[in-house]
């Protein structure tokens, strides 16, 4: 009997722990700002390359894998409130001790784009000299454009904006992610012969980012089943689109 007694504590132990484990799985929310080709919207639904990579985490790990599509500062905001995991996030210096690195997405190049009747921007000089640039507001290249000490630039709520400035000539310059701003201009249906990229910047990754109160066991889940994508080929099948400019 005392033996019986004993077996069963533990079994209750242990679907304790696990109950623990698959509670705090569960209590995990996806939160994302539409940022295609990484993440594109559906009915306020997530999807894209990012999204398929955090989903396939989710399902290992027990979490929700509904990704909720926010205004990006809201989506950070609710990164930053906790229990999160965000699809592709930059990283970036300031951010590298505020959240929790999952795994890469992909690595984007900061570009100039310009229409085909205009220069190339390969420099800074080059750039200072285009009467008008625009960037998306609140963004990581805002930063980063005021970090280069430019001025002539001015700030709108969505790439999408930005190549409709560009095409209709009312801006001169936009400054993008190249994987970005091709996808934003192609999602326009604008023709692709119309855009032209400078060369690189900077080069940035796309991140999972998680919340910095994620529970570590979680994390070393995470992490474990992002290494298993990255192993067994289905990493390179799914982020396959962002290696090349839409056609």
């Amino acid at each position: 009997m005392l033996r019986t007694t004993g077996i069963l504590v533990l079994g209750i132990g242990l679907f304790a722990i696990g109950g623990t484990a698959w509670a705090q799985s569960a209590a995990i929310q996806i939160i994302a700002a539409a940022r295609p080709p990484y993440v594109v919207e559906q009915d306020g639904l997530g999807a894209g390359p990012a999204v398929e990579l955090v989903q396939h985490l989710a399902r290992t790990t027990g979490i929700d894998p509904t990704v909720r599509i926010l205004p990006f500062q809201r989506a950070v905001m609710a990164l930053d409130q906790g229990s999160s995991l965000y699809p592709a996030l930059l990283r970036t210096p300031p951010r590298e001790n505020r959240y929790t690195w999952i795994g890469e997405v992909y690595a984007d190049r900061a570009v100039f784009f310009t229409r085909t009747s205009s220069p190339v921007v390969n420099s800074l000089d080059a750039a200072s000299r285009l009467p008008r640039i625009s960037v998306m507001r609140g963004s990581e290249l805002q930063v980063m454009l005021q970090s280069f000490g430019l001025e002539n630039f001015e700030t709108t709520n969505s790439e999408a904006d930005n190549a409709r400035l560009l095409r209709a000539g009312r801006i001169d310059g936009w400054f993008a992610l190249r994987a970005i701003g091709r996808a934003t201009w192609a999602a326009l249906d604008f023709g692709p012969a119309e855009l032209r990229a400078g060369e690189s910047f900077a080069v940035v990754p796309f991140w999972i980012a998680g919340s910095p109160d994620l529970p570590q066991p979680l994390v070393a889940r995470l992490r474990a089943a992002y290494q298993a994508m990255r192993a067994d080929g289905r990493y390179r099948r799914i982020i396959a689109p962002l290696a090349e400019p839409p056609s």
